[in-house]
């Protein structure tokens, strides 16, 4: 009686075969991985640009809100740097500077204090004011370009980002 071979191997061809499939398959696992990544860093980068802008424009209305006046004389709306120099009703001052992409805030003789991180920049900035018919600032108003400043974002797409502000207040100390 003959028997038949068992071959418990893979032949040249079945190797090749499964190599090429595998080959496929993890390279469209790693293109998907590095394009979520990519799709990730955008998402942060847009989340914190939005965050800043969004602080900047608080922080501002609110020093706006409680002012008593805008000192127009000292302030400069049209330039760089830009500067709004808020009065307050005990008489105090709060100086609003925007110049070389950084938004600082000073409050009487105190330290200046920066209003959003070193990876964003506020470009164009303008202060507007709206006065009443006695002469008196009513409202004023702003509007900058928060724009990511991340060191790769010249190179890289993922790391650029730009979002316009317009916003203002009236002072209701006024």
């Amino acid at each position: 009686m003959r028997q038949k071979k068992t071959f418990l191997g893979m032949t040249l061809m079945e190797t090749m075969l499964y190599l090429g499939i595998a080959v496929f398959v993890m390279g469209a696992l790693f293109s998907y991985g590095w394009n979520m990544a990519g799709i990730s860093v955008k998402s942060s980068v847009i989340q914190e640009t939005a965050a800043a802008a969004q602080s900047i424009d608080q922080a501002i209305t609110g020093e706006i809100r409680q002012a008593a006046s805008v000192d127009q004389d000292n302030s400069v709306f049209v330039g760089n740097p830009a500067k709004l120099v808020l009065k307050e009703t005990d008489g105090s001052e709060v100086t609003i500077v925007a110049a070389d992409g950084q938004v600082t805030l000073q409050r009487g003789g105190s330290d200046t204090a920066a209003l959003h991180s070193s990876e964003i920049r506020a470009d164009n900035f303008m202060f507007t004011v709206q006065n009443s018919v006695a002469g008196d600032a009513e409202y004023v108003g702003f509007s900058f370009e928060a724009v990511a400043a991340y060191p790769g974002s010249v190179k890289q797409s993922s790391y650029q980002y730009s979002l316009p502000v317009r916003s203002g207040a009236s002072l209701r100390n006024h």
